[in-house]
This record gives C-alpha cells, structure tokens and sequence, in this order.
C-alpha cells in the first residue's frame, strides 16, 4: 500500500467483519468472523475467536466458556487478567459511535475538562474551548470544591466517586458545580453535558531565543482533526523559519498512527527523506502483517529542518505520543522534559461488530533502532514540574521554562533531590489506560 493511501484510509473490509490497526491507524491483512446474531452469547464468541487470532500475548489466554460470561466486558477482563509482564492496562471495548466521533471529529459527549486527583483534591488541567466547562467559567488551575453540593473530599472517599458524581456520558446530563477558579474567585455553575470538540492543536507560540527562532504548540490528541490542525500550526512555524520547537504531549494519551506518521514527517522527513521511522511487530501467526513506515520521500512544503525538537511529557503521556518520542531521536537532537511518560510500547487494532469496537493489544512498535519495550515508560531527559496554576506556554510555567533553558544552555537545570523523587514517584498501582480520560 503507498504512503498517500495508507494515511488517508480509515476502514479495510476484512471478510464481514472490520479490523482497524491503531494506537490507531489502518492496515490490512486477515478475516474474523462477524457473529450471527447480536445475542450475549454470539458477541463472546467473536471475542474469543479474535483473541485467539489477533492477541499479542494470545499464548497467555486462559481457556474459557465465553457462553459462561454475562457480558463482553466480563469477558474481556478475564481473557486478559493472566496477562502479567507487562500486565495489560491496555485492551478495552467500546462502542463504534465514541470511537468513530474521537478519531473523526476529535468529540466526546462531556462538560469538557481533564482533571487532576490529588488525596482529597480535584485540579483542573486543562479545559476545551468552546465547551460546557468553560462556557461555565472553570479554567485550568480550577479547584473543584463540590458536586451537587457534596464536598469534593467526601466524594473521593467512595471507590468510583468522581466518575459516578460527575455522571454518564449522556447529552442533557447535569451537575451543579462549585469550584474555585484561578482567580481565587468560589464560583457555583450547572453545567450540562453536550458534544465537546477538543482542539487537537492549541498555544502555538513563534519566539525568538538567543537569535534562534523557536516554535511552541500543545498537541492534545492524534486523530483526524489533528492534521489540518498541524498544517496551520506548521505553516505558521515554517513561514517563520522555525529551526527548534517545543512539542508539548503532557496530556496527550496517543490516537491515530497515520496522524504519528503525519506529525513524524513534519518534523524529521525534510532532512531524513524515505528513512524508516518505526516498524510494527505482530504476534507469530500475524507476521506477515509486520511493516516498517518510511519518512515521506517527498516532503511537504510546510515540513521543517530542525535541529533540535523538546518534547514535555507526563505519565498521561502514551501510546501514538510515546511512539514519536521514541522514534525521532534517531534523526533529529532530541530531549523530554517534566515527568515519565505512561509506558505503552503497544498498540491495538479495532474489529468492530454489533455497534461496538474491540481493541485488543494486536502489536508492539519500536524505532528504527529497533528500540521500545518501555513498559515502565520514557522518563525524562530534564525532570519538571507541571504547574496548572499557568497557562500552557507561559513564562514561569515549570515544564516550559525547563524546556527554554536546555535549548538556550543545553543543559537541564538543577532539580534539588526531594524535587526529583516528588515529580518522580510511582503511583502504587499503575492505573488502566484510556484514550480519552477527560470528562
């Protein structure tokens, strides 16, 4: 398949069933048997089927009755709870309206924030223009107080808590907030869940430093909308004569692989034209699906020559982010700046079905080095903090100032020891990965 077909196509028909290959992306290759009827019963039997065939740990599957489980989710969870180096916080259903509306449209039904949770505490990280939530005054730097006027702290305290107060994903549902804003202001909005478009690219920035000229951008997602938000991004950046750039991924959880692909080539094929940038590895009855993806061979106009790019990257940082990170170090000078990314060197192909989508882990990913594996993820060159009290790209703001400084000086600054371990310190238990994690 050429490179134009492969990024632009999103479906290949296999068989009656459909299988799309991502952290996302597509590919072709291989059938798997649509059920016959929707029941319980027909659906776990798909799922089973897929599993065996497709499973990248697939020799690590229990043998089960799938007619014995209530539900696909009761299913799945068994299928892949055996899974124990690396544990598998990565497989999961969902449905094909959620999926086709994140990856085509960049939307989700919510009030449009990602948050923190911190002990007894809810920080705001980051809130979607245009939304629900900021069209109820919350900002980033938010601190929520209260749901329905249930203290934050008691809400905690229930297993699921924050999830069950804050509600389905459900247009029309809705919640009376107080929170305190950046300001320092106690505010008290109702704000009701609707469509919520995220804006893949955001705080594009164009600034001199030390006679160079440097560019800034948050990316939060990869998915459709992600490219022509890229193109002006890059237009900007190219027209500018952008040499270094400051790629923030701090919350990005990953997405479309042909959006890595296209972000990859903006950044590393103007002076890398046709080189490898990451091969997929299948399970030993895929082999023949395994493909290296090349650096565009003809670089677009707007693709820059770099020399030298700062990623910022947090544990919410994965999958298709982590894949750019791993894979650009080979062609352009390159260095992560805040905390360690979440650990996900896998990625799933969907096969879709009944409405819903299955995404087992299907592949591993690894640089033109041949390297990944990093399970425990990608920690950072120059450890930083993550200061939601700032805007993003704002002077003072700790991960982008880190950032400025080694690509002034080429050096991290001094991180005093108990700094390190607070920015540092793993979670007792590694948390589930999600594509999407905002609310």
């Amino acid at each position: 398949m050429n490179r134009a077909k492969r990024l632009h196509s999103i479906l290949l028909a296999l068989g009656s069933a459909t299988l799309v290959a991502a952290c996302g992306g597509s590919s072709s290759g291989g059938t798997v048997t649509q059920p016959d009827e929707c029941s319980i019963a027909s659906q776990n039997e798909t799922i089973y089927d897929i599993m065996q065939q497709w499973y990248l740990w697939y020799d690590e599957l229990p043998v089960v009755d799938p007619a014995s489980f209530s539900s696909q989710q009761a299913l799945l969870d068994a299928l892949i709870a055996p899974v124990a180096d690396p544990v598998d916080r990565f497989s999961y259903l969902t449905t094909q309206a959620e999926e086709d509306a994140l990856f085509s449209a960049s939307q989700f039904i919510g009030f449009g924030f990602r948050q923190q949770v911190d002990g007894d505490s809810v920080t705001i990280l980051d809130v979607f223009e245009g939304g629900p939530a900021a069209a109820g005054g919350l900002d980033r730097g938010s601190s929520i107080l209260a749901i329905d006027g249930v203290p934050i702290a008691d809400i905690l305290a229930i297993e699921g808590g924050l999830t069950d107060a804050l509600g389905p994903r459900e247009i029309g549902f809705e919640v009376e907030l107080t929170f305190r804003n950046q300001a320092g202001a106690e505010i008290t909005s109702t704000l009701v869940k609707d469509t919520v478009t995220i804006p893949p690219v955001t705080a594009t920035q164009v600034f001199d430093l030390d006679g160079v000229t440097t560019g800034y951008l948050v990316f939060r997602n990869f998915v459709d909308p992600g490219i022509a938000a890229l193109n002006t991004a890059f237009t900007e950046f190219s027209s500018a004569g952008v040499t270094q750039l400051i790629v923030d991924l701090r919350y990005n959880g990953g997405g479309l692989l042909r959006v890595a692909e296209y972000f990859a080539n903006l950044l590393a094929s103007r002076d890398n034209p046709g080189l490898p940038f990451y091969s997929l590895w299948y399970n030993d009855q895929n082999s023949g699906r395994n493909e290296t993806f090349l650096l565009a061979a003809n670089p677009l106009s707007i693709a820059l020559s770099l020399d030298k790019v700062v990623f910022i990257t947090t544990p919410a940082t994965a999958s298709a982010s982590e894949l750019l990170i791993n894979g650009l170090p080979p062609y352009v000078e390159t260095v992560t700046v805040g905390s360690t990314t979440f650990g996900k060197p896998v990625g799933q192909s969907g096969f879709r079905f009944c409405e819903q989508v299955l995404r087992p882990v299907t592949f591993e990913f690894v640089n033109a080095l041949g390297e990944g594996d990093f399970f425990d993820g990608i920690g950072p060159d120059c450890v930083a903090g993550d200061d939601p009290t700032l805007p993003f790209g704002a002077a003072g703001e700790s991960s982008f100032d880190t950032a400025v400084q080694w690509l002034s000086t080429g050096a991290c600054p001094q991180v005093a020891a108990e700094a390190f371990q607070q920015l540092e310190r793993e979670p007792a238990r590694k948390p589930r990965w999600r594509l999407n994690d905002a609310y």
